[in-house]
């Protein structure tokens, strides 16, 4: 364990949950780990909690977005009174807070970047069409105006981290990769596996939720008994109600379940009793970009054979390591061939899972993102 200089850091994100995969289990269960002070300050029901280390504080929630902004005035109030060495804050939103808290308090600001956010604003929904390519404009130039007033941005994938690096901010790459005692406690139990494939994270159609709805009609005619359990939360009402509308006039309620939400630590246990990782993403500005997704890695270090659009990001993790297949991203036939194939081949679908689990171990887990993290906090 570490005796920092920097005692204690202040965590604050108005869009993730309170134990976020990136934000809690990851970087604040390391941070805390290492001898710092760790407060996360969220979004929540409870006032005050504490895990791993981590002392978590809830704000109150907004009823909507426009009072999600609001509460943004909260947050500040929060983060001064806590009288942190660092500030590390993890949304676009909270920008001008972060440039605000460098420039009255003068301590260390961090900016943790999850996404391409100005390709990103082509995916809300919430937002009208003809809006979307303003906004894209405006977060492309203001994004690193702003930021390049902090101390670092921390990036997930390099091609972001060179946007940043091109308008003058100091970075660093810290990639979204599993902690893989999660998943190696779930694969020592040996679950049997069922007869399922399975998809998680966020639905949106641009993420293929209805396209899996297609995929799974196609793939009835063939595995009849194959189910698809889709792990994770819709991220608008209507598309939801529109999915499930789909699943109902196709006659697929007993082949497609759906789970909202399922605790980050026993996400492993769903995916371990499956047997193939889906990921039907589809073209867009944002998915045209490098993106690597927590899924794929999770899918992977539970030995599961991946069936994936052909991307520019999955088809860089699935070369490299050879873990899965890669199918034409719109084709729904294709997907589903791909999927019986894997079913019907259990010696290739077994290479495949093996050879996706190895790269894992070796290579993409937050074992080595960690001892990045730690080290450029001993030297902020």
């Amino acid at each position: 364990m570490n005796s920092p200089s920097l005692r204690k850091i202040c965590i604050f994100t108005t869009v993730h949950r309170p134990y976020d995969v990136r934000v809690f289990h990851r970087e604040a269960r390391t941070l805390a780990a290492q001898g710092y002070n760790v407060v996360l300050l969220v979004h929540a029901d409870f006032q005050i909690e504490k895990k791993y280390g981590v002392t978590l504080k809830g704000v109150p929630r907004p009823g909507n977005r426009f009072f999600r902004l609001l509460s943004i005035f909260r947050f500040a109030h929060r983060c001064l009174k806590e009288k942190p060495d660092v500030y590390h804050f993890h949304d676009l939103e909270l920008l001008p807070l972060g440039v605000f808290f460098k420039w009255v308090t003068k301590k260390r600001v961090v900016y943790d970047c999850h996404e391409n956010y100005p390709e990103a604003a082509h995916e809300r929904a919430w937002y009208p069409d003809w809006f979307k390519p303003l906004l894209a404009r405006f977060i492309a130039i203001t994004e690193p105006a702003l930021a390049k007033q902090l101390d670092v941005v921390i990036c997930v994938v390099p091609d972001q981290q060179e946007r940043f690096k091109a308008a003058g901010c100091r970075t660093i790459l810290l990639r979204n990769l599993p902690r893989l005692e999660i998943f190696n406690t779930a694969l020592q139990k040996h679950p049997p596996k069922l007869d399922r494939i399975i998809y998680v994270g966020g639905l949106t159609t641009v993420r293929g939720a209805k396209l899996m709805v297609e995929i799974m009609k196609e793939l009835q005619a063939t595995h009849p008994s194959t189910k698809l359990l889709l792990l994770g939360p819709f991220n608008e009402p209507h598309v939801e109600k529109d999915v499930k509308r789909y699943i109902a006039e196709l006659g697929l309620e007993e082949q497609i379940e759906h789970i909202q939400f399922v605790p980050h630590q026993d996400v492993a246990e769903y995916v371990v009793q499956s047997k193939i990782g889906l990921i039907p993403w589809q073209e867009n500005k944002q998915m045209l970009r490098m993106v690597f997704p927590n899924k794929i890695f999770e899918y992977m270090a539970c030995g599961l054979p991946v069936v994936a659009s052909d991307l520019p990001s999955l088809r860089y993790i699935l070369n490299k390591s050879g873990g899965g297949v890669l199918v034409k991203a719109d084709d729904a036939k294709a997907h589903a061939r791909a999927i019986a194939e894997l079913l019907d081949d259990n010696e290739k679908s077994n290479e495949l899972g093996r050879k996706g689990r190895e790269f894992v171990k070796e290579k993409f887990n937050w074992d080595i993102e960690a001892k990045k993290l730690v080290d450029f906090y001993s030297k902020l």
